[in-house]
């Protein structure tokens, strides 16, 4: 008898995913001397706290009420809460890389629960999005692994930045996020790290910890290099990448040509709100001149809206384009946009206060809690996409938002046991009918 996807996925509450990351935390090697103060799970536990329940600064967390105590040890299995210089000196030295297996196990139990079945796109395989984020700039705070800027005025800006590799699909609202690499120089280096080298890393990483992985990976312009497209074909794995006219000009005048002695196919569409659709394409293409063992497939598409605006994209693939493919090879294409909108955009604008320096250190402290505020932001995802507790009080209040301050507000004043009761209490107060 095949699973019951749904009873599995209505079994993926927030309390039922804090169980499972409190017992990762514990299982975490700690780095520290036997006798310390705080346990590192009641570290990492707090550390998540903070960004589950959208605290604006480590402050913020460390000044907590009687109640709020008591709810951090009920519904985030705190033991003991330490206090915001504790949480710096333990996380600065802590590796990154354990932090980092953590979100195969969520990834794991939404395959089981059917939710990556459900988000498969082509021919079973799911739509990756892989982009660059910064989260840390100072002139004055840095450390020996921030990447430098120097700027036109003499000044040297100091920065943290990551790559994160995103689960998208273009009809469905949640991503899910697979991993992040961070970018950093290494001690005492004076060359800057780069997304590139940083991407080679990310996708080296994305192999092994994910190893029935059928992706197709959709990225920027910034990524159709042969090096890249030689690393990830390696794999198996698909690819739709964007291309600029100004960066490919090989590619273009190949595609010029081509359309110059009719080997371009076209394809034209008027949808039923009079939007039109054009498509033209090639297949077996040569990246440049310096990769003539790299073979790309090339698509161009515009969209001309009932005014008469006219927006154009282009892409390489090495799925075959035809009349059948080209669609959907465009809609993944556009659907890079989501680790930008979905994922990006929300950590920075809707709570999470990403761009916020939580704490900088001088090992890995900007790392580890970028790695954290990850895992906060994919469990949000995850229950919105699983809890309907959580969608119907979200829809019944409008915004996230209101949601996180009428959460950290309740969570001050009044204990819970777990988190599903929290929720419930909101629904009750704002007349949210449950069902």
């Amino acid at each position: 008898m095949p699973p019951n996807y749904k009873k599995l996925q209505e079994k993926i509450t927030f309390d039922d995913l804090m169980e499972t990351l409190s017992e990762e935390f514990e299982q975490l090697p700690d780095h520290r001397r036997a006798n310390s103060s705080y346990e590192l799970a009641d570290v990492l536990r707090s550390a998540f706290a903070m960004f589950s329940l959208k605290s604006p600064s480590l402050l913020a967390f460390k000044e907590l009420t009687r109640q709020e105590e008591k709810n951090l040890k009920a519904i985030y299995r705190i033991q003991s809460v330490p206090s915001d210089t504790q949480m710096r000196t333990t996380l600065d030295p802590f590796s990154p890389a354990p932090l980092r297996t953590l979100f195969a196990k969520l990834f794991h139990k939404l395959s089981e629960a059917g939710v990556i079945k459900e988000y498969e796109y082509w021919k079973g395989q799911l739509l990756i999005s892989i982009d660059g984020v910064e989260h840390f700039c100072s002139t004055k705070v840095h450390c020996k692994h921030c990447t430098t800027r120097a700027h036109r005025n003499g000044e040297t800006s100091y920065h943290h930045s990551g790559l994160a590799a995103v689960v998208v699909h273009p009809d469905q609202e949640e991503v899910f996020t697979l991993d992040f690499e961070p970018i950093l120089n290494a001690d005492g280096s004076k060359k800057n790290d780069c997304e590139r080298n940083a991407a080679k890393r990310l996708c080296q990483g994305l192999h092994e910890r994910y190893p029935d992985l059928k992706p197709i990976l959709v990225e920027d312009a910034l990524y159709a290099n042969a090096p890249h497209i030689r690393q990830i074909t390696g794999y198996g794995w698909l690819f739709v990448l964007n291309v600029k006219p100004d960066s490919h000009e090989s590619l273009e005048r190949q595609f010029a040509g081509r359309r110059a002695s009719g080997q371009v196919k076209e394809l034209r569409i008027t949808d039923p709100k009079g939007i039109k659709h054009y498509f033209a394409w090639t297949n077996d293409l040569c990246l440049c001149e310096s990769a003539i063992d790299v073979s790309v497939n090339y698509l161009l598409y515009e969209q001309t809206d009932r005014k008469g605006k006219v927006t154009r994209w282009t892409w390489i693939t090495n799925i075959p384009l035809n009349a059948r493919s080209v669609e959907p090879v465009m809609r993944a294409g556009r659907a890079r946009w989501k680790i930008e909108n979905e994922t990006f955009n929300t950590l920075k604008n809707q709570g999470y206060n990403f761009e916020h320096n939580y704490g900088h250190g001088q090992q890995n402290l900007a790392t580890n809690l970028a790695l954290l505020m990850f895992l906060a932001f994919t469990v949000d995802q995850m229950i919105q996409r699983c809890w309907r507790v959580f969608r119907q009080v979200r829809g019944g209040l409008r915004t996230k938002a209101k949601l996180w301050d009428i959460m950290r507000s309740l969570f001050m004043v009044q204990l819970f046991p777990t988190m599903d009761a929290l929720y419930r209490q909101i629904a009750d107060l704002y007349d949210i009918q449950l069902c």
